[in-house]
């Protein structure tokens, strides 16, 4: 038999062997190799040594009154107001704070933010200080588009 411990399969064959669940087979090869390996032969000592602990185990009983305990605690908490809640560690409402942080930050940010003013454009001056004719034909020609679509109406 291959080292159970260099090849991988150790723990799950150290289990079954310690629950008694190997074939016979199986379980008299590992039997035969643990006399000549000491790292197994600790090993499924070690299993065996945990499985009696744990067959050895007494859990402890429960009062009489321990359920109706539990629920008057559970329905006690559920009437507390929910900052107090989460200062104690309720943690259904702790993942909503964030998010109501964070959405907070951007509706002020939206709503504090200052308006950006668009600078008007100013009339090109040539150098005797006239406006610059084709700026006023590139105006008049906007406004008759403009009259043609009928979002201006001439003036009277």
């Amino acid at each position: 038999m291959e080292c159970p411990t260099k090849s991988g399969e150790g723990p799950e064959l150290f289990i079954a062997y310690a629950a008694q669940t190997l074939s016979a087979k199986t379980e008299a090869a590992l039997e035969r190799h643990c006399k000549v390996c000491t790292a197994c032969r600790e090993c499924a000592a070690a299993q065996k040594l945990l499985w009696s602990a744990l067959d050895a185990w007494e859990p402890e009983r429960i009062s009489a009154g321990f359920d109706g305990q539990l629920y008057a605690r559970i329905a006690a908490e559920d009437q507390r107001p929910w900052p107090r809640r989460i200062a104690s560690g309720d943690w259904s409402l702790r993942p909503a704070i964030p998010v109501a942080a964070a959405c907070a930050v951007l509706l002020a940010g939206y709503f504090l933010r200052a308006p950006v003013a668009e600078p008007s454009p100013q009339p090109r001056v040539t150098v005797d200080n006239r406006v610059d004719m084709e700026q006023v034909e590139r105006a008049l020609d906007d406004i008759d588009m403009l009259h043609q679509m009928g979002v201006v109406v001439p003036a009277s």
